[in-house]
């Protein structure tokens, strides 16, 4: 467990398991993800477990410490110990939760996750150049752009220039 001052990072665990199945088959929830489609149960099942099982790519259940809610996921993919570089993600699927800086403060507990206990130098991240709310979080956790991918994503029947942002441990380099 990780705590923060409203949040803290949890394992994932039953709860978890139905609410991130619920949030991935919304719509307006997927749309700022890389999940392209809905999916069965089964598929979300398989997932899960990766995600339970994986060493070092770790992903968290953000839970309010006040009432105890699961009301997002956050953690990091694409761990390289050689590179020392990881991907660090978040999402808030409830809602009611969304632009309160809830998000920013699981956020900024992740990135100090990834520097100071999986050791890497670098983090990066990639997001749809429509998604100016993570694009704002981002760059209040230090990150910076670093370039687009033209048309890079097809999705929803139409392709989106990706963002590519990232930071450093010492963030002045």
């Amino acid at each position: 467990m990780i705590v923060g001052n409203r949040v803290r990072l949890i394992a994932l665990n039953d709860e978890a398991f139905d609410l991130t199945l619920k949030w991935i088959n919304d719509p307006s929830i997927r749309l700022f993800t890389g999940a392209k489609f809905p999916v069965t149960k089964s598929e979300h099942e398989s997932w899960f477990k990766s995600k339970c099982l994986d060493k070092y790519n770790k992903t968290f259940a953000i839970q309010i410490i006040e009432t105890n809610e699961i009301i997002g996921l956050v953690g990091n993919n694409e761990y390289d110990p050689i590179n020392r570089t990881t991907y660090p993600f978040i999402y808030i699927g409830e809602k009611v939760n969304q632009g309160k800086g809830i998000g920013q403060e699981a956020f900024s507990l992740i990135i100090d996750f990834c520097f100071e206990v999986l050791n890497v130098n670098r983090i990066y991240g990639y997001l749809f150049e429509y998604n100016s709310a993570s694009r704002k979080m981002l760059e209040k956790c230090g990150y910076k752009l670093e370039g687009t991918l033209q048309e890079h994503w097809f999705k929803d029947g139409k392709y989106h220039n990706v963002l590519v942002m990232g930071r450093m441990k010492n963030n002045d380099a």
